[in-house]
């Protein structure tokens, strides 16, 4: 992509994937549409993980998510003019819909810079996030302010920050974050989006839920 418009260009590269479109370019799209729980939005990068996550968190839970900026940018552009206006458009799409909602957020690889910005910039238009996330992403500095999941592959360490650099990923967690927990798992690069490794992920996931939740209340009754 050199001079398109990257939003023109996510429309074909979003032309085939599964789920319901919620906007008329089809950026936005849901699954497990009929589903009562409060929703969760993802970020992906290839067409076949949606559903993936979809089946794994059942028929009760709607899934709304778009894509990354994965494949937009070559090395020579500026990704980050790309990702702002992905972060644009989704964050016009979600205030349309969304207004007034709290949800979670997660992502994989390449969609942290969009999934962290989105938290940020939503709440101006009313929507909240309860916690995020994230699958073996990198950690750019953009302070969220919410509660954070880490995960990582053990078989997959050159995509894991911590073990890059340990302090550093730390310094920045412990900034980005309003509070964070790491999870490594068994798992190599391309196969998060696993039946079982998701499995993992999403239980991991409640279990920082209800720990987060045991700590404002004791936290609550203590200052009572």
């Amino acid at each position: 992509m050199s001079s398109l418009n990257p939003i023109t260009v996510q429309q074909k590269l979003m032309s085939t994937w599964q789920g319901k479109a919620l906007d008329t370019l089809g950026l936005l799209r849901i699954l497990n549409d009929k589903g009562t729980q409060p929703p969760i939005f993802w970020i992906f990068n290839s067409a076949h993980e949606p559903l993936s996550l979809a089946n794994a968190l059942g028929d009760d839970q709607p899934l709304i998510y778009s894509r990354s900026a994965h494949l937009l940018a070559r090395s020579d552009e500026n990704s980050i003019k790309i990702k702002q206006a992905l972060v644009e458009y989704l964050l016009e799409q979600l205030s349309l819909r969304f207004s007034g909602t709290r949800f979670d957020m997660g992502t994989s690889c390449q969609g942290s810079d969009i999934v962290m910005q989105l938290c940020v910039s939503s709440r101006a238009v009313g929507i909240e996030t309860g916690r995020l996330c994230i699958i073996n992403c990198s950690l750019p500095e953009i302070i969220t302010d919410r509660p954070a999941l880490l995960v990582y592959g053990q078989d997959d360490p050159r995509h894991n920050p911590f073990e890059n650099n340990r302090e550093k990923a730390i310094q920045r967690a412990e900034v980005v974050f309003s509070n964070y927990q790491k999870h490594v798992l068994s798992a190599m690069h391309g196969q998060y989006y696993n039946p079982s490794v998701l499995g993992e992920i999403l239980g991991e996931f409640a279990s920082f839920h209800r720990s987060r939740w045991f700590d404002f209340f004791k936290t609550f009754s203590t200052r009572s």
